[in-house]
């Protein structure tokens, strides 16, 4: 039996409806909360903003004419290609010929291995995209060096004021987070986002606020520091002053991804990042549709339908020289940012 009747009853519509089965790591918050997902057909990301300025009318006397008003529209469209990004993974001759040795001519073995490395594609995109989620919370662009010889920067345009320093660092006891806090809830406001909805912040950063001496004030309606208990507070009472100032709820985040065989945070962990609500228009993890996935839709008995063709997509072949079986798992991705000035990424460690 060849490998081309081996793998003949494992088509790529198999291996790609099993691959958008696997669900996202719990703890990959960044592109399932904070940037949720948005399949399209298209190969390109696309800002729109618009925006209109209707001026008060005014007042006028009796039997005088009306006054001619004006009107002021705008609308501004950016856009860019949806970067390629996957990976392949190889069932070499030795692994073959030991599979051979250990299960003799076992179909089921080598299927069962290529769906184990279809899992692994899954896990290597989408943890590939929550790293580049937190590199556009963390600085407000998407950026990538020479990555497989692709360099490019997009930049959102996060103001400045959106990405603030602590006025001194919470990890200091006589810091007064809630005074930060509240101030860049101002700035939010006056600049007429949305009032944030949660915060995302590590643990460190959290438990700065339960050793902080404001928190501990506020907790105990202190007004004389020095009578002031000094122990520390417990997360249920963190949270009370959060509620009592009308501070938004703390989501803690940890996720790691493998980098190059290192563990690598996600996001640094002396970052406070407050998040509007109804985030999906605010920004997006947005799929498109793969080169794999335009040719396996064609024809007249193709491999797979056209509406489903967005998303990540898996293929697989063999060759015969050397003899290897091979799958792939590609996606065009990357996280858009729609309104840079409703949200606050600020440095507090």
């Amino acid at each position: 039996m060849s490998l081309q009747d081996l793998i003949k009853g494992v088509s790529a519509n198999d291996l790609t409806t099993f691959a958008r089965s696997i669900p996202t790591p719990k703890d990959f918050l960044l592109t399932s909360l904070v940037f949720p997902t948005l399949v399209t057909r298209d190969v390109k990301w696309r800002l729109k903003q618009n925006g209109r300025r209707v001026n008060t009318a005014s007042y006028r006397a009796y039997d005088s004419s009306v006054p001619l008003a004006d009107r002021t529209a705008w609308e501004t469209t950016r856009e860019g290609l949806l970067p390629p990004l996957g990976q392949k993974l190889v069932v070499g001759e030795q692994q073959q010929i030991l599979l051979e040795q250990s299960h003799g001519a076992d179909q089921d073995r080598l299927i069962e291995l290529l769906y184990d490395d279809v899992e692994r594609h899954v896990e290597a995109i989408r943890s590939r995209l929550e790293l580049a989620a937190g590199d556009v919370l963390v600085d407000g662009k998407f950026s990538l060096t020479n990555e497989n010889g692709l360099t490019i920067e997009v930049d959102f345009g996060v103001p400045a004021g959106n990405m603030p320093v602590a006025a001194k660092a919470w990890s200091d006891p006589t810091s007064d987070p809630i005074a930060d806090e509240l101030g860049w809830m101002q700035y939010l406001d006056d600049l007429g986002a949305p009032e944030p909805e949660i915060v995302l912040t590590s643990k460190k950063a959290f438990t700065a606020l339960t050793r902080n001496n404001a928190y501990r004030a506020a907790y105990y309606r202190s007004v004389n520091p020095s009578t002031t208990p000094t122990r520390t507070l417990n997360e249920a009472e963190v949270n009370a002053v959060r509620a009592d100032y009308g501070l938004p709820p703390v989501v803690l985040y940890k996720a790691q991804v493998n980098v190059d065989g290192a563990a690598t945070r996600v996001l640094p962990d002396d970052r406070w990042i407050m998040l509007p609500p109804d985030r999906a228009k605010w920004g997006q993890t947005q799929y498109g549709v793969t080169a794999e996935a335009l040719v396996l839709s064609r024809g007249t008995n193709p491999e797979i339908l056209r509406e489903d063709a967005p998303g990540i997509i898996i293929t697989r072949d063999v060759q015969s020289d050397p003899v290897q079986i091979w799958t792939k798992g590609g996606a065009v991705s990357m996280p858009v940012l729609h309104t840079p000035d409703c949200h606050i990424v600020a440095k507090v460690l």
